[in-house]
């Protein structure tokens, strides 16, 4: 990544921002690989599982690229419906999000999936990701209060490929106060109707704490393989540019498929203490196994999540990955 580039794509964010600062999702027919609304005008029709009641803020836990652009596409236009319903229940998400930070679906697709982060107006939002073929990038979040959809939606073309970090403030739309937000991320071809087999999430955040950089960076988890049987263990450590009293390393079992890769959520330690701001944690281990102690084979990353009660968030991945052998 150059910094040319990344000094073009935040003119480019800061343009976009300036002249279409909210930007309402249209369900048209191949619309990222979304079917249309079930009537001209009205909400796609509900799906099990993808949230559709309007309940609550869970994030669909999609298996296959074409569904997981489907329930993406259609869980942030419910949550956009439900932005103003009087029984829409913000105020439990906020003090749930403020106890344990921005939440993950325990199933996604890396190429197309949904969270739930605080946000808040003309705070920093950053996307760090890697891809190595051309791509059409799609941010979307749907808040309380915001009737629209705030959607950006940039390619990268030959030549465009490597690493690249996106890095803008939210529009005073998103109100002067911290809020819960739902934030989809989706990366397709250029048709926008395939998700991208080579895109990978690096970082995810929100807020004063998560930028200047990224805030957590220098994710490593090592060794290549391990047989836990055998008594190995992995080792993972980070660096954190922020001080954060809540931090949590989850790792994910990552199963590859012809349409991008699948997480799924193994285990988890938390970090007592949270991270300090300039520093990196002492380094710990993982025995490969999951929360009920069975043996998880097959490849794994890392990703830590830390948050503040106030001051934002982050979440980032690991680049390395750690095969867990019998």
């Amino acid at each position: 990544m150059k910094a040319p580039h990344d000094l073009l794509l935040a003119c480019l964010l800061t343009m976009l921002l300036a002249l279409s600062p909210m930007a309402q999702a249209q369900y048209q027919d191949g619309d990222y690989g979304r079917e249309p609304p079930s009537e001209p005008g009205g909400p796609p029709s509900h799906e099990p599982g993808d949230g559709g009641d309007g309940s609550d803020w869970r994030v669909p836990a999609a298996v296959a690229g074409v569904v997981a652009l489907t329930l993406v596409g259609r869980w942030l236009y419910q949550r956009s419906q439900a932005a103003n319903a009087p029984e829409s229940n913000d105020d439990e998400v906020l003090e749930r999000m403020r106890r344990e930070g921005p939440e993950f679906a325990p199933r996604y697709h890396g190429s197309a999936f949904a969270a739930i982060g605080m946000v808040r107006g003309d705070w920093p939002f950053i996307l760090d990701f890697t891809h190595d073929r051309p791509i059409l990038l799609t941010l979307r979040l749907s808040a309380r209060g915001v009737p629209d959809i705030y959607t950006l939606r940039i390619p990268f073309e030959e030549g465009e490929t490597g690493t690249h970090r996106l890095q803008f403030r939210l529009p005073q739309a998103f109100g002067d106060r911290e809020q819960p937000a739902a934030i989809g991320i989706t990366a397709t071809d250029m048709s926008g109707e395939r998700t991208a087999s080579s895109f990978r999430i690096n970082a995810l955040g929100c807020g004063p704490r998560a930028v200047g950089s990224v805030a957590i960076e220098e994710v490593a988890f090592l060794p290549r393989r391990i047989r836990p049987q055998a008594g190995e263990q992995a080792f993972f450590r980070f660096f954190s540019h922020s001080t954060f009293p809540q931090a949590v390393a989850e790792f994910l079992r990552v199963e590859p498929a012809a349409d991008g890769e699948q997480y799924f959520f193994v285990d988890e330690e938390l970090i007592p203490g949270g991270v300090a701001a300039g520093r990196s944690i002492d380094p710990r281990r993982w025995d490969g196994r999951d929360l009920d102690q069975r043996l998880s084979p097959g490849a794994h990353r890392l990703q830590v999540r830390a948050w503040a009660p106030t001051g934002g968030w982050v979440t980032a991945w690991s680049d390395n990955r750690v095969r867990v052998s019998p």
